[in-house]
């Protein structure tokens, strides 16, 4: 194969250099050597220029902060870990149930009684006359009782009022030739009272009481009045009542308070009754004087004159 003219040059070109090498490297520094021309059959290799980078796009100029805007507080995930953590948390287990309790009841109201009461009472009771009137030949001796009180305290211990009631005396029946009657009693009775108290709570009362005042009897008479041996007697049937009469009386009781206004009392009372035995206004004979002892049971409701 025949070197080209380009070959044969850089073989006479080393063949210099080799020769004088030795003297050249004592005086001047030699140059490197060129590189070998590539043989000319064959064409130099492109030079390839390394991709272009694209520019960095510019950066945006810092946003001045305000010389007043406070420093920004560090957050938990900012923060710098403790020094000593410590244990790590207990595992966190399912949330408690939480029952529901019953919110405890109010407090009772308390029990306080009317400071000045007016106690304004009911009663009904049953009614005893022990003694027998003159003149009957057969005669009941009970009765009932209906009356209505208001008693006004004086003093804690001391209480005045007045009592009115009915009662029924019972009734007799005569019998005389062909003559007949059947009469019943009444009498209707308005008396001052007064109370004493030698017990007395929040709970109950007990008493003893006075009583002074009138009573007016009352006759309703019916029967048979004979008008001779031949004629057949008239039936007939009236009414009266008598003037006034003195009564006297006393007893004891017990109120017991079902709430601090309401009370239910219970009393024995007797009563002296100076009544007329004789005839009133031509219906019937009057009962004449008489005790009666009564038993009752009364309702009473009080009102506190003090605000």
């Amino acid at each position: 194969m025949r070197l080209g003219s380009t070959g044969r040059s850089f073989v006479l070109l080393g063949l210099l250099q080799a020769a004088y090498a030795p003297a050249a490297s004592a005086q001047v520094p030699t140059a490197p050597a060129a590189e070998p021309a590539p043989p000319a059959d064959t064409a130099p290799a492109p030079i390839v220029a390394p991709p272009a980078e694209p520019p960095a796009p510019p950066e945006p100029p810092p946003t001045p902060t305000p010389e007043s805007a406070p420093a920004p507080e560090k957050t938990p995930e900012s923060a710098p870990p403790p020094d000593n953590p410590g244990p790590p948390p207990a595992p966190i287990g399912p949330a408690p149930v939480v029952t529901a309790t019953a919110a405890p009841p109010p407090p009772p109201a308390p029990w306080v009684r009317a400071h000045s009461p007016i106690t304004l009472e009911g009663r009904l009771g049953l009614l005893l006359r022990p003694e027998s009137s003159e003149g009957f030949d057969d005669e009941t001796h009970t009765g009932a009782e209906l009356g209505l009180s208001v008693y006004v305290d004086v003093k804690s211990a001391l209480a005045a009022g007045l009592e009115i009631d009915r009662s029924t005396l019972g009734h007799g029946t005569a019998l005389t030739g062909l003559d007949s009657v059947s009469i019943d009693y009444t009498v209707s009775s308005a008396m001052l009272g007064l109370r004493a108290y030698p017990k007395r709570t929040d709970m109950f009362d007990l008493f003893v009481g006075l009583q002074v005042g009138v009573g007016i009897q009352g006759v309703s008479a019916q029967g048979i009045a004979s008008n001779g041996a031949i004629l057949p007697g008239s039936a007939y049937r009236c009414g009266a009542s008598d003037a006034p009469a003195l009564q006297i009386g006393g007893g004891a009781g017990v109120r017991l308070m079902l709430t601090p206004r309401w009370g239910v009392t219970t009393r024995i009372n007797a009563v002296g009754r100076r009544l007329s035995s004789e005839y009133i206004e031509d219906c019937a004979q009057g009962i004449g004087t008489a005790t009666t002892i009564t038993g009752s049971i009364g309702l009473g409701y009080d009102f506190d004159m003090e605000p």
